[in-house]
């Protein structure tokens, strides 16, 4: 069910934008249909401090929800629920999360005893992807993604559909109003291009002509940790010479854009180190179950025939594979005699 977040800018850069409202509403005005636009006050949107995304999915989805007056209707609110998706691809079958979050969400207004009239409050979701791949394959209908023997299963399906939106598809002109939203937009769209080069000194002189300084700090400090993260076009050198640009507060940022460049450097580093303990790991376990196996052979035989020669126990020692070993193990109580079963060491030995 529903839980409370403590929001963070490290949770991540889409949560930080929009959950301000001034973008929230922003994003909303120039992305939906004009027909629910007229039916929503939108100088009543509001934040709720919840959350419907469970802790096994959070690594792929994060989600913010809105709640809004309905014009016309006494008391009366309707839900706006942002999916952010993570994935570097969009899954196909986003849709199902959709449908599981909004009817927790419906859930949860019963058990609040929160319905109006008895009725459930509409939501409108949508889902906000920016990854690099493409989303034509994307299904915004929940009809799409269940297999129909025949138009009579429909009516026992539900459908619904859901915005879906990928950033690095926006129209930067639809944007161009909200200077953090314009540099989310932008950023999201080229981190992958040299030309994101050109964005972090006009992120810092835009902002802190826009922003109170203490505001202009913190977004730069997220726009930056971001890029420090997801780009390998920008340099230290590049981050430097931007916050040169700041009257104060450039020095905390670039300690902090330090401190995180030495995190990614030990996670590396701790990352190959997992890898070689791994490849040592494996290693050792082979060679442990390498002489299990030759000692279960060399026992076998000596229970078949007595004391083996030192020549022949050397020899089975020599035996480097463990599919050769098995099968000598299931062979030598159907040998004869001690020169048969040493022939099968030999051809084995030499393999």
């Amino acid at each position: 069910m529903a839980t409370k977040r403590n929001q963070a800018p490290h949770e991540g850069l889409f949560l930080k934008i929009f959950q301000n409202l001034d973008n929230a509403r922003h994003f909303l005005k120039n992305h939906m249909s004009e027909e629910i636009q007229k039916r929503f006050d939108l100088d009543t949107l509001r934040l709720e401090p919840t959350t419907y995304v469970d802790e096994k999915l959070k690594k792929h989805y994060s989600d913010l929800v809105f709640s809004v007056r309905l014009i016309g209707y006494k008391n009366q609110f309707a839900k706006i629920y942002l999916l952010f998706e993570h994935k570097s691809s969009p899954d196909p079958l986003t849709g199902v999360q959709v449908l599981k979050y909004m009817a927790l969400q419906w859930l949860d207004l019963q058990e609040q005893h929160m319905l109006v009239d008895g009725k459930l409050p509409p939501i409108i979701p949508i889902v906000i992807y920016q990854g690099q791949e493409d989303d034509r394959n994307m299904c915004s209908s929940f009809h799409y993604l269940v297999e129909m023997p025949s138009e009579s299963f429909k009516v026992y399906i539900p459908d619904f559909s859901f915005a879906f939106f990928n950033v690095r598809g926006m129209d930067e002109a639809k944007v161009q109003e909200k200077i953090l939203l314009k540099f989310y937009v932008e950023i999201i769209k080229y981190q992958n291009d040299p030309s994101v080069k050109e964005i972090p000194p006009r992120l810092v002189r835009g902002l802190i002509e826009s922003l109170g300084h203490r505001t202009a700090l913190e977004y730069i400090d997220i726009f930056f940790r971001y890029l420090v993260k997801s780009t390998g076009f920008l340099t230290q050198e590049d981050y430097k010479k931007a916050l040169e640009l700041l009257p104060e507060g450039g020095e905390a940022i670039m300690e902090t854009l330090a401190d995180q460049w030495m995190e990614q450097g030990a996670q590396k580093e701790r990352h190959r180190a997992e890898e070689w303990i791994k490849q040592e790991k494996d290693k050792w376990e082979r060679q442990a179950e390498l002489k299990a196996t030759q000692e279960t052979l060399i026992d076998a035989a000596t229970e078949q025939y007595g004391p083996l020669s030192g020549m022949l126990h050397e020899k089975i020692k020599s035996i480097q594979s463990l599919e050769n070993l098995r099968a000598l193990n299931r062979k030598v109580i159907k040998t004869q005699s001690l020169e048969e079963f040493t022939e099968l060491v030999n051809r084995a030995a030499q393999n």
